[in-house]
């Protein structure tokens, strides 16, 4: 990489860029562009407006692992010549405004890098906050990339906020320099075509909170945000088929059916409140099913002594000495709820409480 040093002014290039480039990265939105390149790590998909060509070129990676954590190639617009890279992930911090980091890069069998950066914020999109790294010279940094990287590693002042492993960085840059050029990039599939292939597509979304109460008087417990504690399956009558002959079996399969695997999807928790959304559904009925953990406090007591009692020489009983703390202990718990999506493009507000699912696939 090829970072470019961080001023007032380029912060505030930086910022008009990224509101511009900060919905393609935010799933949900109209144009995401399309389908570069599909691997077992996640997907690239480039935007490419049409007004100006050769500006506003955009290509983005999207893992395929839990936390969907994404990484963009972001060139120039019409309104602003800066170019950066652009990394968005449950774990980095949403400041108010643009604020100048120093970060420290690890790639497999590479030195540490440090550079400087800037914590954007998030202005309304999900999943996590923005980290943007300057470039002096696309072309140039995305020539120094390797096509795959494992494991890559991104620490804010000691502190691991961005982990991801991609593939296909090659065919990524090859089209994002044709659009860079003003070519047009016709290749590909839509966001949406390429998501059907993987999971039901609608215009629906079911949003909601997700909470547990051990106790009427007790204070609510969230699901941690950032965490992939809240499921959604979808039921429709190919899986309750094949979940009937899961449940005469009492066990589950070895593998999961690719047709049956479309059925389930998690999101990540975006706030601190149990905030949950999943989007662009089909009408039919949905379990949603949340499985988290959390820290109780309770007070343990041991017998550490006993005193007996005598009036005279007549025994009348005993007092036992007691030791009493206080200990930590970790809990479990999962539970779920069955709404209805009636029709297309209906938005369900849920609130997801205790419901006393022991277990999904065999208890049920």
């Amino acid at each position: 990489m090829t970072p470019r040093r961080l001023t007032p002014a380029l912060l505030a290039l930086l910022a008009a860029t990224f509101g511009f480039t900060a919905q393609a990265i935010a799933a949900g939105t109209e144009d995401e562009g399309r389908l570069i390149t599909r691997n077992t790590d996640g997907a690239w998909f480039l935007q490419q407006p049409d007004a100006s060509p050769g500006k506003g070129c955009v290509a983005r990676f999207t893992s395929a692992k839990k936390d969907q954590s994404q990484l963009a190639l972001i060139g120039p617009t019409a309104k602003s010549p800066a170019a950066a890279i652009l990394m968005h992930g449950p774990r980095i911090a949403t400041p108010p405004a643009a604020q100048e980091v120093t970060l420290e890069l690890q790639q497999d069998g590479l030195p540490l890098a440090t550079m400087r950066g800037a914590l954007m914020p998030a202005n309304g999109a999900k999943g996590g906050g923005f980290l943007m790294i300057p470039v002096g010279d696309l072309k140039q940094t995305m020539a120094s990339m390797r096509p795959k990287e494992t494991g890559m590693q991104v620490r804010v002042d000691g502190v691991d906020v961005f982990r991801l492993s991609y593939d296909g960085l090659d065919q990524a840059r090859d089209a994002m320099r044709d659009c860079l050029a003003g070519k047009p990039f016709t290749g590909g599939k839509s966001l949406a075509e390429a998501t059907a292939e993987v999971r039901p597509v609608g215009n629906s979304t079911i949003t909601g909170t997700a909470f547990f109460k051990n106790a009427v008087l007790a204070k609510k417990r969230y699901p941690p945000k950032g965490s992939q504690a809240v499921g959604l399956i979808w039921m429709s009558d190919e899986f309750k088929q094949w979940f009937e002959m899961v449940k005469q079996s009492q066990k589950m399969p070895d593998r999961i059916p690719e047709h049956i695997a479309r059925h389930f999807m998690v999101t990540t928790v975006l706030d601190d409140e149990g905030g949950f959304r999943f989007t662009r559904l089909p009408p039919g009925e949905y379990q949603l099913i949340v499985d988290f953990s959390y820290k109780e406090t309770v007070a343990r007591t041991e017998v550490t002594g006993r005193t007996d009692v005598y009036a005279g020489n007549q025994y009348i009983g005993s007092n036992d000495h007691l030791s009493v703390w206080m200990e930590d202990v970790k809990n479990s718990v999962t539970f779920s709820k069955t709404v209805h999506i009636k029709k297309d493009g209906e938005t369900l507000q849920v609130s997801l409480d205790k419901s006393m699912l022991g277990c999904f696939f065999v208890c049920r």
